[in-house]
């Protein structure tokens, strides 16, 4: 055989047809034998390279690539040993192969889309655009190409460019969903609720679906879509074009449900990063040192969650505790920008930076305590952490549920309302639980000056009732109760924050099919937080949502002296305003069911001298509850910090929760 080139030729022949059928096992028996005995048989040992990284066996894919490399350095085999260099996380590599790829065959298309992908994932969106526009044309029906050329011009904020781009991906090929998905999510971001349903539905993406719908206020079909995104959840491994926090809102969601799709997800969406062992750590400190902590996420400025953060990170303790803070959103400046800037806390941007990039920055600023706040909310970069730049990882305030992937967080901050102790098994993280509430909040927040009724176009004698939460939480049932207390107290308004007009015109039709005049659905426009919070205090009587529950909306509005009426769920997300209620001393504003929820509401609101008891006893407790003490909170986050880092040193396997007591 050895010396024959005609049994040589038929026996690769043999192994290229099991090739082609998909049958790399007994392909790549035969051509290992081929290449024992010819070893220079440059189409055997490629091949054979080939089928290797086709069976994921990526180092011996390298061998046989390479040394097909040095008998014929063709431009295929350049690619391929790029393609193989990627799954070893060996990028520089595998940019300097698909460089050769491209001088070997100047038009090879697929090279420069890679290489546009490599430039993509270190944010080198100007070079990244080059390399996709030189494959496509290298090809001018090349949809991947197209595709991921959208994905920079919409990150780049070229939207209109991107749309048309997308259309193209989609004309060369219907079958690549992610093209359809990039433009649902941005005709969905424009306002154009039924495009982006009726084109994420297109694809089986129902979970995306839902979001839409209930952006939108599209509810007729509502109820389908939910049963049809958990069907499909559960029945599928495909988790790559929705975020497990759109789930919150469908109905029937339970919180192991929720643990499970989010670790699917973790899993698929981060695959490449998670079959990688982490990065090597800095040795620690030690436990009776200055505690490192580092909080990141995109939220650094005017957002919800400085809103809540900014008065801890002003009382945090400096001689025991040192602060960084990692942000990955473009550089801004407003006045929470400049309030951080004051404090002296320094803050890295990684905007700019790969993800392992990211990750490397983090893990050389040898942190005891890396603190997620993001976690599955929109343009997070989960990557950075599931890369482990920190001994321990702790989730936080951004997102209320479990990661599910225990690579992602080692702890999850709650309470004994929002996560209690026999909750623990909806967590993949540990539970370390606040003595009183895991929300912080600044007590040197301003209210503004208390406007008229008829500046908010609110009638003077009504009865208010309102929900500034965000839509998409609203859900039929919920907005069918509001309605009926609407109908049950006659002189009274719904005041709610506005939208575009499609939401609105559709939340007023709902009120219409339920009976409702809707022009007692009032709303208002967004203000910066200081007058909204003054317009708040117009309002009589504050309606939370459920499933997804008020969170910094609830905080407001209890800051501003506004009783709440809100109903505990079993998720996390639907147990924030109970929480807040409980630390503020108002636990008999939290219901169980929507009759009981109902049924406090309509009592409250036929009741005046009852809501001016609930609101003279907010006031008394601003002062005096935990809820609003921020110096009380710190000295509690500080400690749980502590017993965090101590129970990790001491190698705690057990996963025990942490439960700090009051002091």
């Amino acid at each position: 055989m050895k010396s024959n080139p005609q049994i040589l030729n038929q026996k690769y022949q043999e192994a290229l047809a099991l090739y082609n059928k998909s049958e790399y096992l007994k392909a790549e028996g035969i051509l290992r034998q081929l290449v024992q005995r010819a070893p220079r048989f440059f189409d055997a040992v490629h091949l054979l390279g080939i089928v290797y990284y086709l069976l994921n066996r990526h180092n011996e894919a390298e061998t046989f690539i390479r040394k097909a490399v040095i008998i014929k350095p063709t431009s295929e085999c350049y690619f391929n040993l790029g393609l193989v260099y990627r799954e070893l996380n060996k990028e520089a590599e595998a940019e300097t192969a698909f460089i050769k790829a491209i001088k070997l065959d100047p038009r090879h298309a697929k090279a420069a889309n890679n290489l546009g992908n490599i430039e993509l994932g270190k944010k080198n969106f100007v070079k990244a655009e080059h390399y996709y526009n030189q494959a496509i044309t290298s090809s001018p029906k090349y949809a991947l190409a197209y595709k991921n050329l959208g994905l920079v011009l919409r990150d780049t904020h070229q939207e209109e460019k991107a749309k048309q781009v997308l259309l193209k991906a989609i004309e060369f090929d219907p079958n690549l969903a992610e093209s359809y998905s990039i433009l649902a999510g941005m005709y969905e971001k424009d306002g154009e609720f039924q495009s982006a349903i009726d084109m994420f539905k297109k694809i089986g993406n129902y979970c995306s679906a839902q979001r839409a719908a209930r952006r939108g206020a599209y509810w007729d079909d509502l109820e389908e879509l939910d049963k049809t995104a958990l069907h499909s959840l559960a029945n599928s491994n495909e988790f790559n074009f929705f975020e497990p926090w759109s789930l919150l809102n469908v109905s029937g969601l339970t919180p192991i449900q929720h643990r499970d799709i989010g670790k699917k997800f973790a899993q698929f969406k981060l695959k490449a990063v998670l079959q990688h062992p982490p990065l090597p750590l800095a040795a620690p400190l030690p436990a009776d040192s200055v505690l490192r902590i580092g909080y990141l996420s995109s939220d650094f400025y005017n957002h919800a969650t400085m809103h809540l953060m900014s008065g801890i990170l002003e009382k945090r303790n400096t001689d025991n505790f040192f602060i960084r803070l990692y942000s990955y959103s473009p550089q801004r400046k407003d006045s929470y920008t400049e309030r951080l800037r004051a404090l002296n806390i320094e803050v890295i941007d990684l905007s700019s930076m790969s993800d392992s990039a990211a990750a490397k920055t983090i893990a050389q600023d040898n942190l005891h305590i890396l603190v997620d706040l993001k976690g599955f909310t929109q343009n997070t970069r989960l990557e950075i952490t599931a890369l482990r730049p920190a001994p321990v990882i702790v989730s936080w305030l951004g997102y209320p549920g479990s990661l599910g992937e225990p690579r992602l967080a080692d702890y999850i901050i709650g309470d004994p309302v929002v996560t209690p102790i026999e909750h623990a098994e909806h967590f993949s993280e540990r539970l370390a639980l606040m003595p009183h509430c895991y929300q912080p909040n600044d007590d040197t927040k301003k209210v503004g000056s208390r406007p008229t009724r008829a500046e908010q176009n609110l009638p003077e004698d009504a009865f208010v009732f309102c929900s500034f939460n965000q839509i998409m939480k609203y859900t039929p049932e919920t907005f069918a109760l509001w309605c009926k207390l609407l109908h049950n107290v006659p002189n009274s308004v719904l005041w709610l924050l506005t939208s575009t007009s499609i939401p609105v015109n559709n939340l007023r039709a709902e009120a219409v099919k339920n009976g409702i005049d809707p022009q007692r659905i009032i709303f208002a426009d967004t203000l910066p937080v200081e007058q909204h919070l003054g317009r708040l205090q117009l309002a009589d009587l504050a309606l939370d949502t459920y499933p997804v529950g008020s969170h910094t909306t609830a905080s407001d509005t209890l800051w501003a002296g506004v009783p709440l009426v809100t109903r505990l769920g079993s998720l996390f997300a639907s147990r924030v305003a109970a929480s807040l209620l409980t630390a503020i001393g108002l636990p008999e504003l939290v219901t169980e069911t929507d009759e009981d929820y109902y049924q406090l509401a309509l009592s409250l609101a036929n009741d005046p001298a009852r809501i001016q008891q609930l609101k003279e006893k907010l006031a008394a407790n601003h002062t005096t509850s935990p809820l609003f003490d921020t110096e009380r909170f710190t000295r509690d986050l500080e400690r749980l910090y502590q017993a965090i880092w101590q129970q990790h040193s001491e190698g705690n396997a057990k996963r025990d929760p942490i439960v700090l007591q009051s002091q």
